[in-house]
Parts: structure tokens; C-alpha cells; sequence
């Protein structure tokens, strides 16, 4: 019964501190928690381009994913007794992998979607008008 009501507390305290940012969102930890990721649309880019540079953005997290990954199954190689941590078995087994999911997923839908855009969608149709992105 405690740990519902450790885990209670846990979130209401997150729920708490995400209300007083969202207030204060030209403080230091509001511009890093609220300001936007990714790249920036370019004026006069076409939005298949821009499409295609957030896929190879998800990728390079992808990449960095993997590459946490494999730090971590060769630490486990170096020190077997790590795979009994808990934080190592939530980390490596759990957040990781489901990062490097989340972030393959997301560079496969926008490099889908551009290249639908660019060859069969509205800038394939009608290049003057659907080239550039209206900032």
C-alpha cells in the first residue's frame, strides 16, 4: 500500500513541477522543455525536402539508440553482474529499445511521406504552388 502512495506522490510532485513551468515559460527550464526539436523549415523548401531532412533527423537518433545499445551489451560482457541491476535491465532492455523503435518508426513515416509527396502527391501535381513551405 505505500508504494501507491509513494507513486502518488511521485506524479503529483511531476504534474506540479509541469504546471509551474508551463506558467513560466520564459524561464531557463521552460525554454529547454518547451522550445522546438528537430529541424526548422527553411523559406522557399520544399516540403518533400523538409520532410526528408526530419527522416534523416529520427535517424540519427535511431543511430544513437543503437549505439547506446551496444554500449551497454558490452558492458554487460565486461561485468556479468549488471544484468541483475534493475536500472540496467529498465534501460537496456526497455527504454532503449523502445526509443530506438519509437525513433525508426518516425524516420520510415517521414521519408514515406515525402517521398509521397514528391512523386505522387501535390508537388508532383502542381510544383509552383506546393514548393515552398508558407512560414
Amino acid at each position: 500500500m505505500q508504494h501507491f502512495l509513494e507513486i502518488s506522490l511521485f506524479w503529483a510532485a511531476v504534474f506540479a513541477a509541469i504546471c509551474l513551468i508551463a506558467r513560466l515559460p520564459d524561464s531557463w527550464p521552460g525554454r529547454i522543455l518547451f522550445a522546438r526539436q528537430g529541424p526548422h523549415p527553411l523559406r522557399g523548401e520544399p516540403r518533400s525536402r523538409y520532410l526528408l531532412r526530419w527522416a534523416a533527423y529520427d535517424a540519427s537518433w535511431f543511430a544513437q539508440a543503437i549505439f547506446v545499445l551496444l554500449i551497454g551489451w558490452e558492458a554487460l560482457s565486461i561485468d556479468p553482474s549488471l544484468a541483475q541491476a534493475l536500472f540496467f535491465q529498465v534501460f537496456c532492455l526497455a527504454v532503449v529499445p523502445f526509443l530506438a523503435t519509437v525513433a525508426l518508426l518516425s524516420s520510415l513515416a517521414a521519408l514515406a511521406a515525402s517521398f509521397w509527396r514528391r512523386y505522387l502527391g501535390a508537388e508532383r501535381r502542381k510544383r509552383a504552388d506546393a514548393r515552398a513551405i508558407r512560414a
